[in-house]
C-alpha cells in the first residue's frame, strides 16, 4: 500500500481539524429557527454557568481575581449569545445574499465586529468589576474589607400576601453588630438598630438582577461600616 494511501499522523491531524474548523463553522453560521433557538440557549446556560461559578469560587477566595473575567464572560453572554444568533447573523446572511456586507473591510464584517465589541466589553467589565453591580453577587456572605470576623446565619423564610411573597429574616446573634441595613438594586429599603435585627420586605420591593428577585443583607458596625454582607434572591428562600 502507497504512502500516499496510509498518509502520515501529522496529515491525518490536518484533515481531523480542517475538518472539525468546517463543522464548526457550519453549525456557526447554521440560521434555521430552531438552530438559533438551541445556539441561543446553549449561549443563556452556559454564560450562567461561568457567571455564577466564578461569583462561588470568589466568594471563598477572593484573591483570584483572574475569575473576574470569566464572570465578567458569562455575564456579558447570558443576553449576547441570544443577540448575535438571532439578530447579528441572520441580518450578515441577508446583507450577503443580497450583495451587500457590513464591514469595515477586510475580515471585519459584521459578526467579528459584534465578536469584537462583546470582548471589547468583557475586559472592561472583567477589569472595573465594580462598574457593573448586578454582575457580583455572593452565594453565602462575604467579609467586607477590613471588617471583624462577625458571621452569623441569616434565616430566610417565605409566605404570599396580598398576592406577593413576602420574605422575613432574622439573625441568629446580634454579637458585635450595630445595625443591619437591607439594599436591593442599590438602593436602601431600612435600617434596622435593634436587637434581635428582624426585618420583613415584600417581592415588589425587591429589584431583578438577570431575571431574579435579589435583596442584600449588610451588617455595620458602631460607625456604620460593613462587617458583612449577605446575598438571597426571592427563589432560593424556603416557604415558611
Amino acid at each position: 500500500m502507497s504512502e500516499h494511501t496510509i498518509g502520515t499522523p501529522g496529515a491525518a491531524a490536518g484533515r481531523a481539524l480542517r475538518g472539525g474548523w468546517r463543522t464548526l463553522v457550519t453549525v456557526y453560521y447554521a440560521n434555521s429557527l430552531s438552530w438559533r433557538g438551541f445556539k441561543s440557549g446553549a449561549l443563556v446556560f452556559f454564560g450562567f454557568f461561568l457567571w455564577s461559578s466564578a461569583n462561588l469560587l470568589l466568594s471563598y477566595q477572593p484573591a483570584w481575581s483572574p475569575l473576574y473575567y470569566v464572570m465578567a464572560y458569562g455575564f456579558v453572554l447570558i443576553p449576547y449569545g441570544p443577540f448575535h444568533h438571532l439578530v447579528v447573523i441572520p441580518v450578515y446572511l441577508t446583507q450577503r445574499r443580497q450583495g451587500r456586507r457590513l464591514s469595515l473591510g477586510g475580515h471585519l464584517h459584521l459578526p467579528n465586529l459584534s465578536l469584537a465589541a462583546f470582548l471589547a466589553i468583557v475586559v472592561v467589565l472583567g477589569t472595573f468589576p465594580a462598574a457593573a453591580g448586578p454582575m457580583t453577587f455572593d452565594f453565602g456572605s462575604s467579609l467586607e474589607a477590613g471588617g471583624v470576623d462577625i458571621n452569623p446565619d441569616l434565616a430566610c423564610t417565605k409566605s404570599t400576601a396580598g398576592g406577593e411573597a413576602v420574605v422575613h429574616c432574622h439573625l441568629t446573634e446580634s454579637e458585635g453588630i450595630a445595625a443591619v441595613a437591607v439594599e436591593t438594586g442599590g438602593d436602601r429599603l431600612l435600617v434596622d438598630e435593634e436587637p434581635p435585627y428582624e426585618f420583613t420586605v415584600r417581592e415588589g420591593q425587591l429589584a431583578e438582577v438577570v431575571g431574579e428577585k435579589q435583596f442584600q443583607v449588610v451588617l455595620l458596625d458602631e460607625e456604620g461600616d460593613p462587617i458583612r454582607r449577605y446575598t438571597r434572591t426571592l427563589r432560593m428562600v424556603r416557604e415558611g
